[in-house]
């Protein structure tokens, strides 16, 4: 059985590391990105929702592709893989989720990437591509992001992307086994 893809779309951005292409997950990944999220479970835990056993199994990941080939073609979100450098090698993902129309025209921004890759400004540049995404081709108003407050990177990062405070939402993830605040960020179009 085929699966049918929904129109994709490649971003493209420059960065202190190199270029970084952000596009659609694909089966051709798995294998790289199984490894890249196998080999900093250790870093991404303490940020991330605990992850199940199937997590990193081939049909989790087929799946997953599934799932996201609805958001795309419902428009109600938009997965992406974080490449960089100029061999384009799996660094991490960024996503744009919870996409509401009007009157809202919003959504949610998440990402990461491996230790590797940290502190080489990929995230910084996956962010930016999404912006641009979010609000030029998209045509939305608000991009939300929620971070744990000691995640100093993720904070300096929103920072210096101009997202703003907007206050604590109390209990807003499981981390760990344990419900944890996270500040939440916004910027608007207009910003």
């Amino acid at each position: 059985m085929a699966l049918i893809r929904p129109r994709t779309k490649t971003l493209i951005e420059q960065a202190a590391g190199g270029r970084v292409e952000l596009r659609h997950p694909r089966w051709a990944d798995y294998d790289d990105w199984a490894e890249l999220r196998k080999s900093n479970k250790d870093y991404l835990a303490p940020w991330e929702p605990d992850w199940s056993q199937a997590h990193l199994t081939r049909a989790s990941f087929k799946t997953r592709l599934s799932a996201y080939d609805r958001m795309v073609s419902q428009g109600t979100g938009y997965p992406f893989h974080i490449f960089a450098g100029s061999s384009l090698r799996l660094v991490g993902a960024c996503n744009i989720s919870r996409i509401q129309q009007e009157p809202a025209k919003s959504c949610q921004l998440g990402y990461w990437v491996g230790q590797d890759h940290a502190r080489q400004g990929f995230a910084r540049a996956a962010v930016r591509a999404a912006m641009a995404f979010c609000f030029g081709d998209l045509g939305l108003h608000r991009i939300e992001a929620a971070v744990q407050p000691d995640n100093e990177r993720s904070v300096a990062l929103l920072q210096a992307s101009d997202f703003t405070f907007e206050g604590t939402a109390r209990g807003y993830l499981k981390i760990n086994g344990r419900w944890r605040d996270h500040d939440i960020y916004a910027r608007l179009s207009g910003d």
